[in-house]
């Protein structure tokens, strides 16, 4: 068995430590790009997994990605959130900065702007650059699924605004950390919300601001507010202010809680399963797993993701019904959906073996090892020593049948 201790149970044991690989895992990649005339540099951070499996993910996009300490939190925090279910693993594609980051980040400069910022006016280009550049070159050498998802922060937010506004349903989720609706003197609050507020196609959308950020706070509050009076049809959008940050704090929280939002549909801890707890009955414990399916399922197919109940959830739910619930026989009903579900994974039938076995069966659960072991044979999984230990344990203790040379 391949497990965790059951967290839906709120009982939680600490992950074993683990190599930090996250540097290591950076490919880069030079583009030449004719949207901007000049050669490009991006940064690409694949899962961990992603050389040992066949397995499609979607795509982050943030800006910025020369600001090191930024873009390191960033990949450490798509890690984190998706080894506790909160958002599916993601590629992460972080965009260097050209030789003129204000000119690339910025709509076209009109008043007093246009003298502070004489190179202004890029932010149309960049995003082109983005959707019809960067993105065709991820998805040609990675495997990626349909949906993308843009951050960017204060000059990067504008930029994250403008694509929301202007190339809806390019981006599944947007979070703009910090926009720089200062821009311009603030026409952007009314500007982009209006534009918001109009598009036909679905997209998920969060804002953020601190409240030691002067003018930006102040426009990101107005620009929220407004959005929201408008109740756009075809946007979710959510905004979070943090009291307590500065301009250059703000990135840290916000890409956790955007995420969040973004992928909220397809969160494990939104789920009915998450509620659980010591003393469940079984009736209630199906019902809430069956609802969690047809939920994640819906929330699944606007990402493009597999519709399928993750295998690693229901694995854990099933442990948790056996140790906490102390209900052997809900446990092997659960462990049979995961193998339903991913028959073609050796792991599924080495847990519902555990769960034969609490329930007394031997002879089925030696079935099951049995088919672990073929499986993982096959496709090298990792589960293989561990199911061949239970086979050949359980094989060894049963009774031995007499030669009819041998009885009298």
């Amino acid at each position: 068995m391949i497990k965790r201790t059951l967290f839906l149970l709120c009982v939680l044991t600490p992950p074993a430590a683990a190599q930090d690989t996250t540097i290591t895992l950076w490919t880069r990649e030079v583009l030449n790009s004719s949207k901007l005339n000049e050669k490009r540099t991006i940064y690409v951070a694949t899962p961990e997994g992603y050389r040992t499996s066949t397995d499609h993910y979607p795509v982050l996009v943030i800006l910025d990605a020369d600001d090191r300490p930024q873009f390191n939190l960033a990949i450490a925090n798509v890690a984190f959130l998706a080894s506790r279910g909160a958002i599916p693993s993601l590629i992460v594609v972080g965009i260097a900065n050209g030789k003129d980051r204000t000119h690339d980040l910025t709509p076209i400069a009109t008043g007093a702007q246009a003298k502070v910022f004489p190179t202004a006016g890029g932010a149309v280009a960049f995003a082109d650059f983005i959707v019809d550049e960067v993105v065709p070159l991820v998805r040609a050498k990675y495997r990626t699924l349909p949906a993308l998802i843009l951050a960017g922060h204060s000059f990067g937010g504008l930029v994250a605004l403008e694509v929301a506004a202007n190339k809806p349903g390019a981006f599944a989720g947007v979070i703009a950390m910090s926009p720089s609706l200062w821009w311009n003197d603030s026409s952007g609050v009314v500007a982009y919300s209006d534009a918001i507020a109009k598009v036909t196609k679905e997209q998920r959308m969060f804002v953020t601001s601190g409240g030691l950020e002067g003018d930006i706070d102040r426009n990101a509050l107005r620009f929220s507010r407004r959005l929201d009076s408008l109740k756009p049809a075809f946007t979710a959008f959510g905004h979070q202010r943090y009291p307590e940050d500065s301009h250059r704090m703000t990135p840290a929280p916000s890409l956790v809680d955007g995420l969040r939002f973004v992928f909220e549909p397809v969160s494990v801890a939104k789920l009915p399963i998450s509620t659980l707890g010591p003393g469940t009955d079984s009736a209630t414990a199906v019902n809430a797993f069956l609802e969690s399916k047809r939920r994640y399922a819906i929330g699944a197919r606007y990402f493009g993701l597999d519709e399928r109940f993750p295998e690693s959830e229901t694995n854990q739910l099933g442990y948790g019904v056996l140790q906490m619930l102390k209900n052997p026989a809900l446990a092997v009903w659960v462990f049979r959906q995961n193998v339903d579900l991913y028959p073609e994974s050796a792991n599924v039938y080495d847990s519902l073996g555990d769960g034969l076995l609490a329930v007394g069966d031997t002879t089925a659960a030696i079935a099951q090892f049995r088919r672990a072991v073929d499986v993982a044979t096959r496709t090298k999984h990792p589960v293989l020593e561990e199911s061949t230990k239970k086979l050949k344990a359980l094989e060894e203790s049963r009774p031995k049948a007499k030669s009819k040379s041998g009885s009298k």
